[in-house]
């Protein structure tokens, strides 16, 4: 108690952890705004690669059907096929390849989908779970 007008011994270590505390706080607010920066700028540098990366690949795929006619016209005749055939046997082996490798996706998306069925049995057990403790 404060008789004599002399603050308590543990008044001092108190006011040091309250400006520790202060300067935690801070500290953390700051490393918080840090990290939010970061992440926006990485984010922001993420997706100007996906575009950069999109743009690639429509040019890569806008110029196949360029190169394939040039392979046409320098196999005409070759192995007595003219242009027209060498580009009908073009066009059968990507249409081939496109119904092939769309096949395919569709068979590993249907082996691989969930819809949701992990998270539908947790909210099963939880109900059940609920069913017996109101009983």
């Amino acid at each position: 108690m404060k008789t004599d007008g002399r603050q308590p011994l543990a008044a001092g270590v108190r006011a040091e952890f309250g400006a520790l505390r202060g300067e935690l706080r801070e500290m953390a607010v700051a490393r918080w705004e840090l990290a939010r920066l970061e992440l926006q700028a990485d984010l922001r540098s993420a997706k100007q690669l996906a575009i950069a990366w999109l743009a690639a690949v429509v040019m890569a795929l806008t110029s196949l059907p360029l190169l394939l006619v040039c392979l046409a016209d320098a196999l005409n005749g070759c192995g007595q096929i003219a242009r027209g055939g060498w580009l009908l046997i073009f066009g059968g082996v990507l249409w081939i390849a496109a119904l092939g490798g769309g096949f395919f996706a569709w068979r590993r998306f249907r082996r691989r989908f969930v819809g949701l069925q992990e998270t539908l049995e947790e909210l099963r057990e939880d109900l059940l779970w609920l069913r017996e403790k109101r009983q």
